[in-house]
């Protein structure tokens, strides 16, 4: 039987599923099966929910790893890019909203590895703008999908979402790295 120890295993098992599901979509999107779009998002919306799962079960068995803190956010960040990226490649969404996203993301992964190196640990946790700016995003992607009119507003409103909100949490790196050098000096 299942016990907690083992429920401690899931959400890493689940990032590893989600990295191994990033070069699938890949595959399947530039496949030439009947509706290789369609399948693609399948494999996304499923990536999608192992991430939230995995978040789920994290939090309640108190299963944070530091594998995790890297992997999770690395297999979220590398699905969403590669799912923008193809979009972008198919004329879906706009090659600036990718590249917008795309600068975000890699700055946030780069800012997060170098965090996890600093003692004492700087921890950014995320807020209602980071949040919002990845719910807008998946919502986004969904939409592009219909080839709606007018989406061009909405990548340029979480676009511009996206930039402030990196602009912030690269402040809060900025304010916890000082705290850190003015406590590292105040001990010396």
């Amino acid at each position: 039987s299942w016990e907690a120890n083992d429920m401690k295993r899931v959400p890493n098992i689940l990032t590893l599923i989600r990295l191994f599901l990033i070069p699938l979509y890949l595959t399947v999107f530039y496949s030439d099966t009947a509706h290789p779009v369609r399948w693609a998002m399948i494999i996304f919306l499923v990536a999608s929910l192992t991430d939230i799962i995995d978040g789920y079960i994290a939090r309640k068995y108190d299963a944070i790893t530091k594998f995790g803190q890297v992997a999770d956010p690395f297999a979220d960040k590398v699905m969403q890019l590669s799912v923008l990226y193809t979009l972008m490649d198919i004329g879906y969404i706009e090659n600036w909203f990718f590249l917008i996203v795309l600068i975000k993301d890699g700055l946030q992964i780069f800012l997060g590895v170098a965090l996890l190196n600093v003692e004492p640990k700087i921890i950014v946790p995320a807020n209602v703008f980071g949040k919002a700016t990845t719910v807008l995003i998946f919502a986004t992607i969904l939409l592009s999908l219909f080839r709606l009119p007018g989406l061009i507003y909405l990548q340029l409103f979480v676009g511009g979402l996206a930039v402030f909100t990196f602009s912030q949490y690269a402040y809060h790196v900025w304010q916890a790295w000082e705290k850190n050098k003015s406590a590292k000096t105040d001990n010396q």
